[in-house]
């Protein structure tokens, strides 16, 4: 499943062109960008294509996720459920050994 928001890097990489060229165009209000908690500066994917089509083919490369993108998100997702089945299998070794 491709991710709905993508970082200044991930957003760089997609469109291919530099983080420096992202801020920019975001700085000129080109590629509209949103706050996630305040911090975090992210990009809607459906917004890049937007832009992509209006600057023209070329201007912007197919996003996909990675293997270790999909493995560290997997772990981000489930780490509590991971962190969970741990501590269970601790205690049961404890509790049955």
């Amino acid at each position: 499943m491709m991710k709905k928001f993508l970082t200044a890097k991930e957003t760089a990489d997609y469109l291919g062109i530099s983080e420096g060229e992202i801020e920019k165009l975001t700085g000129e209000g080109t590629i509209p960008s949103y706050k996630i908690g305040g911090i975090y500066t992210r990009y809607r994917i459906d917004d890049l294509n937007v832009y992509g089509r209006k600057s023209g083919p070329g201007a912007r490369r197919k996003y996909s996720a990675g293997f270790s993108d999909r493995v560290k998100d997997f772990f981000y997702f489930n780490d509590f459920y991971i962190f969970a089945l741990s501590a269970i299998a601790v205690i049961l070794y404890f509790i049955f050994k």
